[in-house]
């Protein structure tokens, strides 16, 4: 099974999390392409079926560089994308006025498209706690789906 693991970030937490899921998708068997979201067009991004999203917020709530143009292409898109499952880890600090935007604004979005979120996001604060726990459960529900 094919999961494609997208990420961006600012100091390198939601990259180094995003190397842990992969880690443990490889050793359950999925075959993992991970890469940061402007790696992604639009296009590619809709023919996906598996997904996970690692992304850090950045300033005011906003999508960190190496993920803003991929952000941008999302927002605008209006097509639906109901063939495709994802998951979502957003990292935040509560001490900033909104907390993880980056992840709450790309998962209302996905969700606005049709696609199919199959576990609750993870807001972490300030840290990557509960990270291993979520990746665990995120793969068992996707292997159960499919």
């Amino acid at each position: 099974m094919k999961l494609d693991i997208l990420y961006a970030t600012q100091t390198g937490n939601a990259e180094e999390v995003a190397k842990n899921l992969s880690s443990m998708a490889i050793t359950k068997g999925f075959s993992v392409n991970i890469n940061e979201m402007n790696y992604y067009t639009i296009d590619q991004f809709r023919k996906l079926e598996n997904v996970a999203i690692v992304t850090s917020t950045y300033g005011e709530g906003e999508v960190p560089e190496m993920g803003i143009e991929f952000w941008k292409d999302l927002e605008a898109s209006k097509i639906k994308i109901s063939g495709l499952k994802y998951g979502l880890i957003a990292l935040g600090d509560r001490s900033h006025e909104i907390f993880c935007g980056a992840g709450k604004a790309i998962s209302k979005k996905l969700d606005e498209l049709d696609c199919k979120k199959i576990i609750k996001n993870l807001e972490c604060d300030g840290d990557t706690e509960g990270t291993q726990e979520w990746s665990v459960k995120f793969l068992d529900i996707l292997k159960s789906k499919n």
